[in-house]
């Protein structure tokens, strides 16, 4: 994948954030591009400005994903660049979460990533030149946060299975990475209005909203700068894209107490 011209990428969560700007970067490297969302009204915006084909999506649901790699296939004979980038964002202390909340997380968070995994990786391993994969973790996948729980341990698990694949396709021409950001300039701040109603709460939750959302967004990176740094990863076959390097610290103590434990045995 050194050499993206010409190569048909799709990109889950497409129509805005990082996955907009994936697709904005890969148009721009003369990739084909794909992006799936679940919003109808965004996904048609973002496919006519940036001239690429928008496909309306559910990643938590299975046939839906198996149609959307059944038209890519059918429209363009291959697909080469795997996003698996769609998420949503869940908060309050676990104590006080419901299942809904859990299963609400987890279907678009860990479950999209499957989906995706499921049923384009056959797709990826056929190409006689190569292919790519990014699942989008978080650094909440390399250490936890609190009141965020099951947003951490999707996020874990996506890291997980990345880690896994790279693994297993290390002899293949198909190459992984996975992407840990920390705070980016996105919807996902937001991502309750896409919240599908059976799984919505009887009641409001509202200790799982973000109370701060204009300090959060100041702090944030431009979604570009991760498209940037993910186009790298793919080109160079690098695994670990990480857009925040002064919160690896966090992850260095947490490998620290694993092993000062160890050294108690």
């Amino acid at each position: 994948m050194q050499n993206l011209t010409g190569k048909v990428a799709v990109i889950t969560g497409g129509a805005s954030g990082i996955g907009r700007a994936m697709a904005t970067r890969f148009v721009a490297d003369g990739m084909t591009v794909v992006i799936a969302d679940i919003e109808q009204v965004p996904l048609d915006a973002t496919a006519d400005e940036l001239g690429v084909t928008g496909i309306c999506t559910d990643v938590t649901k299975a046939d839906s994903v198996e149609a959307l790699a059944a038209t890519v296939m059918e429209r363009f004979g291959a697909v080469h660049l795997l996003c698996n980038n769609a998420g949503v964002g869940g908060g309050g202390a676990i104590s006080g979460l419901s299942l809904a909340d859990w299963r609400w997380v987890i279907d678009v968070n860990l479950w999209g990533v499957v989906h995706g995994l499921h049923f384009f990786l056959p797709h990826l391993l056929a190409n006689a030149d190569g292919g790519h994969i990014v699942n989008t973790a978080s650094m909440a996948g390399l250490t936890a946060w609190p009141g965020i729980g099951p947003y951490n341990a999707t996020k874990y698990a996506v890291v997980g299975i990345s880690e896994t694949l790279a693994i297993e396709l290390q002899s293949t021409s198909v190459g992984v990475s996975v992407l840990c950001p920390g705070l980016v300039n996105t919807n996902i701040f937001t991502s309750q209005r896409n919240r599908p109603e059976e799984l919505r709460n009887d009641e409001p939750n509202l200790a799982a909203r973000v109370t701060n959302e204009q300090m959060l967004r100041e702090l944030a990176i431009d979604p570009a700068k991760v498209a940037d740094l993910v186009a790298t990863a793919v080109m160079t076959n690098q695994f670990w894209i990480l857009t925040h390097p002064e919160m690896v610290q966090t992850v260095d103590e947490r490998h620290q107490r694993i092993t000062n434990a160890a050294r108690l045995l």
